[in-house]
C-alpha cells in the first residue's frame, strides 16, 4: 500500500491564528524533524490524508499528540459532512526513532462510563522515551481533536483542497 498522505507542519493553524489563543512556543528543529519523520508511519487505507499534531512543552519534556485530520465533503447531498480517515500506523521502526524508549502502551477504555461523543478517543497508543536529551510523551490518536476543523475538503469534481 502506498504512502498517500500529505505532510503538514500544522493542521490546526486556524486555531493558532485566533486572537484569543496565546501564541504557541517555537518548536526546536529536532522535534520538528521527529514529527515529520513520524508522518511516514501513517498509512491511510484509501485516499489521501493529512497528518496533524499538537505539541507542548511540559515541565519534564515535550508532549506530542498526532492524528489524521478529517475530510469534509463540499457540494452535493453530503455537503458539510466530515469523516475521519481509516488508517494504520506502522510500529516497526518506532523504537528506532527515539534515542531511548522507556514505555510503550496501548490505552483502551471499552468499558468507560465517561460520556464522550467520539468513542475513538478511548483508544490510543502512547510512547514515552528520550530524544536529543529531552523526554517525549508521544500519543497516536485515531482521530483529530474535536476543536480541529477539517484537514481536507473534497469537492464533487474530485478536487482536493488543503484547509489551512
Amino acid at each position: 500500500m502506498s504512502h498517500s498522505h500529505l505532510v503538514i507542519r500544522h493542521l490546526i493553524r486556524q486555531l493558532e491564528k485566533s486572537p484569543e489563543r496565546p501564541a504557541r512556543p517555537v518548536l526546536p528543529d529536532w522535534l520538528v524533524d521527529f514529527i515529520h519523520s513520524l508522518t511516514e508511519n501513517f498509512e491511510p487505507f484509501s485516499g489521501v490524508a493529512r497528518v496533524g499534531y499538537e505539541a507542548q512543552q511540559a515541565d519534564d519534556g515535550w508532549e506530542l499528540a498526532m492524528f489524521l485530520g478529517e475530510t469534509e465533503i463540499v457540494g452535493g447531498a453530503e455537503d458539510g459532512e466530515r469523516s475521519p480517515v481509516n488508517f494504520r500506523f506502522s510500529l516497526t521502526d518506532l523504537h528506532d526513532r527515539f534515542d531511548r524508549v522507556e514505555h510503550i502502551y496501548w490505552n483502551a477504555f471499552p468499558n468507560s462510563h465517561v460520556c464522550l461523543d467520539n468513542s475513538g478517543d478511548l483508544s490510543f497508543l502512547s510512547v514515552e522515551g528520550v530524544l536529543a536529551g529531552e523526554r517525549i510523551r508521544l500519543q497516536i490518536h485515531p482521530s483529530a481533536p474535536d476543536a480541529v476543523g477539517p484537514a481536507i475538503r473534497q469537492h464533487q469534481d474530485g478536487r482536493l483542497e488543503l484547509v489551512e
